[in-house]
């Protein structure tokens, strides 16, 4: 058969084919096709291709489908390869399309390009495609349908893309193949379509091309196969999940091909392609030479981690480092942001690539929001996933609406399917994007923006609704994760902007029925009580930022103290609680109430009391009233508070609620003074050693009002009052919990146990010097106690018996003190 513009010869056979004017169907058919969307088009130069030795596997399962080896047996028609944006789907295609030609396979194909309006849509897809075909079957039965047809309907590229495919290409293939019998009807014909979801226009196209195509095929048996290779955008896999589709569609994911694999051959390019600069750029006759070793493994190591499995990121990389006009160790060193950029962005196309995907989304407010949620973690769970159903709750959507949200942005992030849905963001580079303003512009995601501001007042709508949700001994619920955020992240609203709907969310929480529950008589549960301390730092935050909100503050403080009251009782009761609650409210304030370190007083205690354990008193403090005395050397003002060890600014501002609470309350009561001073009376009469003579030196009292007392110390500046008892273990002491014991000579070890011994003398002394004061300072506010009036005469009892104090001043006031109390508490003939 010989084919001509105007005519066909097949075997003796002469058809003139007239035209009175128009064009010739061969003609017709190149103006319609689009010459940049050829594998081999000049639009495509150097296209990208595997490197070598990788991508080997799936490179290998396409081959075996394209050939009919695989399991399914008839082979399906279409093969979908999808993956994120960057995966290399598109090298994947050129790749499988020069081992096809290698083979002697026919084929024909399409690459579609967003940014190309020759082939950012559907129009020239089956000419395109047609002509491939026509060119692969030159002086067949092909050729002639296919001109055949053409001539008939010159208007053929009009119609539908069913039509267009069954006339152009089904039916001259099955023309072709009822007259020659292949071995394998299978590989017949091989179509790739790459890159689907950049074809943008019309509306719906990328649906209708994948139905159309698989309505032509239904049955024709001509042994095409179509090989479609896209990012998961919403309306491809719906197409796949369609009745001509669903079953007869194999599929590959190159984000759930094994990320091992992914990382080892992203790991040869990148050794590979530095190896190839490394020895180009050494070669020159100029200029110092890079280490051999250039780059460090480790450098590797980071870049492969960057990468999440995506090549575009190395292959971006090594582009921007083989520039010839600068030195690769520089360049990579911009990368690596070791040195500033040089106005050249090493991401430049990376970014550019960001962009144009997150301009395509209908909805990009609520994309953001929900990344921002994601990036700072609110709802992660153990295993760091973000689950979809989660994010709703918090977020107050709809149920679906985040799948809705990301349909379009199937490039950058994956949603796994039901019944636990969770958000996989697929490039580790798109944290650094969007985190960039200078780079991702208008998409800059502030995290110490707006967003902490927006996602602390989701978080407070979430646990206003779902409070039973709240569980705090339970990590795995979802609103202890919640409000582990909200409790870890309070401070940061300082830097914040304060968005307009978070005050009226922080004036409406039901801050004293959510707390009841886990506020008891009996205990509290301690992530409540910091959730309780972050939500009023949070409040006195936003009444700093702007006054005109300190209105929320008072409003909440009376919430929190319809719950506070029920604890607060448990203080009334017990002695040591009640010691606890009395120093509280005066530490610091008072010579005779030092600031001082009560976790070390009754510490002391413990081995003063018998059954008296050092930690019961604390363990049962459930309002935590005992953490001031836990303090270090923090000073100033509570807004300029240098960050302690053990409380920060939130506590402070617990602190000063409690202050006004108690006094509201009016607590601690003469009752409870009194327990405490019963408390202390018990620890009396136990035998103390001697304190030692450095109690005579640097003493800030005057031997007339006070004992002398080097621990004691005045300075106006402390938070809690201008008075402070200091008493630090020394250095020797707290290595030995550390070091080895063994390695200790006995000349160490005497010295040890010397210097413990003193330690514990100063200490012991302190305690009771501390003691003393506290017993001189309550008695006057103590009310009537039984138990307290006979602790009162057993200690005049000790002072007759033991006259002589190591604190003579603080031993003779005591009893003026117990005198003065007996004397109001009594009758004057029981005194």
């Amino acid at each position: 058969m010989i084919s001509l513009n105007h005519g066909v010869i097949t075997g003796g056979n002469f058809t003139q084919i007239n035209h009175h004017g128009q064009k010739a169907p061969i003609d017709t058919l190149k103006d319609a096709v689009a010459v940049n969307a050829f594998h081999n088009s000049a639009a495509r130069f150097d296209p990208p291709k595997c490197h070598p030795r990788t991508r080997v596997k799936i490179l290998d399962d396409i081959m075996t489908w394209i050939l009919g080896q695989g399991q399914d047996t008839p082979v399906k028609p279409f093969l979908w390869l999808n993956g994120a944006a960057g995966a290399g789907k598109s090298a994947i295609a050129q790749s499988t399309i020069e081992r096809c030609i290698e083979r002697g396979l026919s084929l024909s194909s399409f690459f579609f390009n967003k940014s190309d309006p020759t082939r950012n849509h559907a129009r020239p897809l089956i000419a395109t495609l047609a002509y491939q075909l026509y060119c692969a079957f030159p002086e067949t039965e092909v050729q002639t349908a296919m001109l055949s047809a053409i001539a008939k309907d010159p208007l053929i590229f009009n119609r539908t893309i069913q039509c267009q495919f069954t006339t152009l290409v089904v039916q001259p293939l099955k023309t072709y193949l009822s007259r020659h019998k292949f071995p394998e009807p299978q590989t017949s014909f091989l179509i790739v379509i790459d890159g689907l979801d950049e074809c943008i226009e019309p509306a719906g196209s990328q649906k209708v091309i994948l139905s159309d195509l698989a309505k032509s095929l239904h049955g024709s048996n001509t042994g095409i196969q179509i090989f479609v290779a896209s990012r998961p955008e919403h309306d491809i896999t719906f197409s796949f999940s369609s009745e001509y589709l669903y079953d007869h569609h194999t599929f590959l994911s190159l984000d759930l091909d094994a990320q091992a694999e992914a990382k080892k051959d992203i790991r040869l390019y990148l050794f590979e392609r530095f190896a190839h600069i490394n020895d180009r750029f050494n070669k020159r006759r100029k200029g110092s030479k890079l280490d051999k070793s250039w780059p460090a493994e480790r450098v590797i190591e980071e870049l492969v981690k960057k990468s999440s499995g995506q090549f575009i990121y190395a292959a971006t990389v090594i582009r921007y480092v083989e520039s010839t006009r600068h030195r690769p160790d520089r360049r990579l060193d911009m990368v690596l942001e070791l040195r500033p950029h040089d106005g050249n962005h090493p991401f430049a196309e990376l970014d550019a690539l960001y962009a144009k995907i997150l301009e395509s989304s209908s909805n990009i407010e609520k994309v953001l929001e929900v990344l921002s949620l994601v990036f700072l973690e609110v709802v992660a769970s153990k295993d760091g996933h973000s689950s979809v159903n989660e994010i709703e709750k918090v977020l107050a959507y709809d149920e679906g609406e985040v799948e809705t949200i990301f349909c379009d942005l199937g490039a950058l992030v994956m949603l796994s399917q039901p019944p636990r849905s969770t958000l996989k963001i697929l490039h580790a580079s798109l944290y650094d994007y969007l985190l960039d303003e200078a780079r991702s512009k208008q998409f800059h995601i502030n995290l110490r923006g707006k967003y902490i501001g927006k996602h602390m007042g989701n978080i407070l709508e979430y646990l206003a609704l779902y409070a039973p949700d709240y569980d705090p001994d339970s990590y795995s619920s979802l609103g202890m994760r919640v409000a582990n955020f909200f409790i870890y992240n309070s401070e940061e609203l300082r830097s914040c902007t304060i968005p307009p709907e978070l005050p009226q969310v922080a004036f409406l929480f039901p801050l004293g029925q959510f707390l009841a529950p886990h506020f008891l008589s009996t205990g509290v549960k301690y992530h409540a009580m910091d959730f309780a301390v972050a939500f009023l730092h949070f409040l006195r935050i936003m009444a700093l930022k702007d006054p005109t909100y300190s209105y929320i503050e008072d409003h909440q403080h009376r919430n929190l103290d319809t719950v506070m009251i029920h604890p607060l009782k448990k203080y009334l009761d017990d002695e040591a609680l009640a010691l606890v609650l009395a120093l509280f409210c005066h530490l610091g304030s008072d010579r005779f109430v030092p600031w001082c370190d009560i976790c070390s007083t009754f510490t002391a205690l413990g081995g003063m009391l018998p059954g008296l354990t050092p930690s019961e008193p604390l363990m049962d403090d459930i309002l935590s009233l005992a953490s001031p005395g836990m303090l270090k050397e923090v000073t100033g003002r509570p807004d300029l508070l240098k960050e302690a060890e053990a409380p920060n600014e939130a506590l402070f501002i617990y602190f000063d609620y409690m202050r006004r609470f108690l006094r509201s309350t009016s607590a601690p009561s003469p009752a409870v003074y009194a327990k405490a001073a019963k408390f202390c009376f018990d620890a009396l009469p136990f035998k103390l050693r001697v304190p030692s003579s450095s109690w005579k030196r640097n003493a800030v009292a005057d031997v007339t009002e006070d004992d002398p007392c080097p621990h004691l110390v005045f300075y106006d500046k402390h938070f809690f009052g201008p008075w402070k008892l200091s008493i630090t273990c020394s250095d020797t002491l707290s290595d030995r919990n550390t070091i080895d014991m063994g390695s200790y000579t006995d000349e160490q070890l005497v010295a040890d146990d010397e210097a413990e011994r003193l330690w514990q003398r100063e200490t012991l002394g302190a305690v009771y010097f501390t003691i003393l004061g506290y017993l001189i300072f309550f008695l006057p506010r103590c009310g009537r106690s039984d138990d307290l009036i006979a602790a009162c005469k057993r200690q005049q009892a000790s002072y007759i018996d033991k006259p002589h104090n190591p604190f003579p001043i603080r031993w003779r006031r005591l009893h003026i003190e117990i005198n003065n109390y007996l004397a109001r508490v009594l009758p004057t003939s029981n005194v």
